[in-house]
């Protein structure tokens, strides 16, 4: 970059003025000024006492170039007595602009390495909080429990991260959007917290996602596997478990391995079980099979059997459910009593659990088909079990997903001297997105969605076996 100067009869150089010097930017001369107290010294030059923070351009003086204009007397190219109140406002403006400059120039390096998305500050003697939103009272509170017990176990474990001790904030999101979305703003605008495991279903996670979003505060969902909370493309949302696509075509795909090719389909007109049983019957339509009925329900309803009998007629050979295992388990005991006898049961993970399916679906849930993700270690099984008692379904995924959000955090946190932590929230965000580890689930990756990558969906089937009924992975 050149600097102007402007041209009079003589001519005028360019001069910088640098702490204790004036450097001419023509010739590259560097002239010494001599300091003294009152602004002026000896030789009636020009103290730069006042002008030590900047660097001014400077366009007035003499040509020092010529031996007669550096003499003793006017050796800065500035006389000291002719107009000398104008020549100090001249400086003075130009030191203006200068620090201006200076200051802006220091606000955008500043910029440029703070995070775009705001920070996390938690105080040195304050705790670091992980929020969890899932249902801990109500029709599938034992599901939610069960994810509440998953993360709270990996936070227990950790105790503590760069000196903060861990807390788990568990909210009860009801399994529903309002609930969800309240318990969001709550904990976006709690300054220790760092990010959230949950919402538990999608129907919670799909408007809660946004109110993150807005508050850039990241969530990752152990449960929530509706296929459009990635497909919305809302960069903080995450999940450990799998989606919906995945868990319909395996299921499909496992029917028609068994010849099943004629299949009613019923949901409880969740955002969740209507994208599975729709996304069910489009499978078994692309392989050629016939669906010959979907149908709704309503969540919290115990009696099925006008739904039923009107599926009767059609004869399927599957009855597919995506939904959770308190209407689940009420469909597969009310089938046969509506003259189903011959139907396959085949439903999702919200069926998974051995208490709220096996145990109170009894005989009438024996022969049933549900899908999941492989078993987590069992080491880890029996841990938590011994902890907690029998697990339920995505207690595993829980417990991945706080795991990923405490070694991002420790990745990306930035400890003051004083013991503060500064977190950036996009960082953050980012960490999660390289995530690379081996969880008690499997590996834990992302896509730029938010889905994990590698996802495996098995098939389950409740089986009696020495006298207990259980879930036995089935091959295909």
């Amino acid at each position: 970059m050149s600097f102007p100067h402007r041209t009079k009869s003589r001519a005028r150089p360019a001069f910088l003025v640098c702490s204790n010097f004036f450097l001419d930017t023509k010739h590259s001369v560097p002239v010494e000024i001599i300091r003294a107290k009152k602004g002026l010294d000896q030789a009636g030059r020009l103290s730069l006492y006042s002008f030590q923070l900047g660097i001014i351009m400077l366009q007035e003086g003499t040509d020092c170039t010529e031996p007669s204009a550096c003499s003793d007397d006017n050796i800065s190219g500035i006389p000291a007595t002719q107009n000398l109140q104008r020549r100090i406002n001249f400086m003075r403006k130009r030191l203006s602009v200068a620090l201006a400059v200076m200051l802006f120039v220091l606000g955008m390096g500043i910029a440029a390495h703070a995070d775009q998305w705001g920070t996390i500050t938690i105080p040195a003697d304050k705790p670091i909080k992980i929020a969890l939103g899932s249902m801990l009272t109500g029709d599938y509170a034992s599901l939610g429990i069960d994810i509440k017990n998953g993360a709270e176990m990996a936070v227990k474990e950790q105790g503590t991260l760069l000196g903060h001790k861990l807390i788990l904030q568990a909210e009860d999101d009801g399994c529903a959007g309002p609930s969800s979305v309240a318990i969001a703003e709550k904990v976006c605008n709690d300054p220790l917290v760092v990010g959230l495991v949950g919402y538990m279903c999608s129907g919670g996670s799909k408007p809660a996602s946004d109110v993150h979003n807005k508050y850039k505060v990241v969530m990752i969902s152990p449960s929530s596997t509706a296929l459009e909370l990635t497909a919305r493309n809302i960069p903080i949302f995450f999940r450990t478990c799998w989606n919906d696509k995945i868990q319909a075509a395996r299921a499909a795909a496992f029917a028609w391995s068994r010849g099943w090719k004629t299949v009613a389909a019923i949901h409880d007109k969740s955002d969740y079980g209507q994208s599975l049983a729709e996304d069910f019957a489009k499978n078994i339509k692309a392989k050629g099979g016939k669906v010959v009925a979907i149908e709704g329900i309503t969540r919290g309803d115990k009696d099925f059997t006008p739904v039923l009998t009107k599926i009767r007629p059609l004869k399927p050979q599957v009855i597919y459910f995506g939904g959770m295992a308190a209407e689940g388990v009420m469909i597969v005991r009310q089938m046969k009593r509506a003259g189903l006898r011959k139907a396959h049961f085949m439903s999702d993970d919200g069926c998974f659990t051995e208490k709220d399916f096996i145990r109170a679906g009894g005989s009438a849930a024996i022969g049933s088909y549900v899908t999941y993700a492989k078993e987590p270690d069992p080491q880890w099984v029996k841990k938590f079990e011994s902890i907690y008692g029998p697990r339920q379904t995505f207690s595993p995924q829980a417990y991945d997903a706080a795991k990923v959000l405490m070694a991002a955090v420790a990745k990306v946190a930035k400890k003051k001297a004083d013991g503060t932590l500064v977190i950036g929230k996009k960082a953050l965000r980012d960490a999660i997105r390289g995530t690379h580890m081996n969880g008690i689930t499997g590996k834990i990756a992302f896509d730029k969605h938010g889905d994990r990558t590698g996802s495996v969906v098995v098939i389950y089937k409740v089986v009696k076996e020495n006298g207990k009924s259980f879930f036995k992975q089935m091959k295909f």
